[in-house]
Order: C-alpha cells, then structure tokens, then sequence
C-alpha cells in the first residue's frame, strides 16, 4: 500500500469516527436503587457531546441534591440514594420498536 492508500485509509477512518459521533445518544443510569442494572433514563439526543453535557447536568444536579440534603441532616442511607447514580451516554437503539399488542400467533378476525 502507497502513501496515497494509507492517506486515504486515515480520511475514512476519520470520516467513520465523525459519523459514529454524530449518531443519536441516550443517557443511561444505574443506581443502587435498581441493583445497578443499566435502564435509558432520557430522550435521544443529536450527537454524543450533548448527550455528555445532558449527563454532566444531571451529575451536577446529584452533587447540589446531596449537599441540600446535608445541610439538612438527612441520614446516610437517604444519601446513598440520591447519591449512588451513575450516568452514562451510549448509542441509542436502532430499528422501530416491538409492538406490545401483537404476539406470535395469529389471531382470528
């Protein structure tokens, strides 16, 4: 392979990179309220750095929650709570949605 063919290689590669940015992210959360299992906990948004300013909202909103909570005397266990969210952005899911009113079998008129 030339330098033609690795210049080119490297233009698609970033080309890839910058589409796979700018595809629809979903924040998602766990919490120990949950058993830390992973669930969606927002609306899509358009490209994953919003979807990372959305999260370190959220985040910050956790952080003033807790000091309030603080000042307040809530009890440790309260703390945890609030306190144990953990925030993530990931790719949301592609393809339309299952139907939950259809089933497998068919169904007489």
């Amino acid at each position: 392979m030339g330098a033609d063919g690795w210049r080119v290689a490297i233009v698609a590669g970033l080309i890839m990179v910058a589409a796979a940015d700018e595809q629809p992210h979903v924040i998602w959360r766990s919490s120990a309220v949950n058993g830390f299992t992973w669930e969606p906990a927002s609306r899509e948004y358009a490209s994953k750095a919003a979807c990372e300013e959305a999260a370190q909202s959220r985040t910050r909103w956790v952080t003033r929650t807790l000091g309030l909570m603080r000042r307040l005397g809530a009890d440790e266990t309260l703390q945890h709570t609030v306190g144990d969210r953990i925030y993530e952005c990931r790719p949301s899911l592609t393809g339309p949605a299952p139907d939950p009113f259809k089933s497998g079998a068919p169904q007489s008129p």
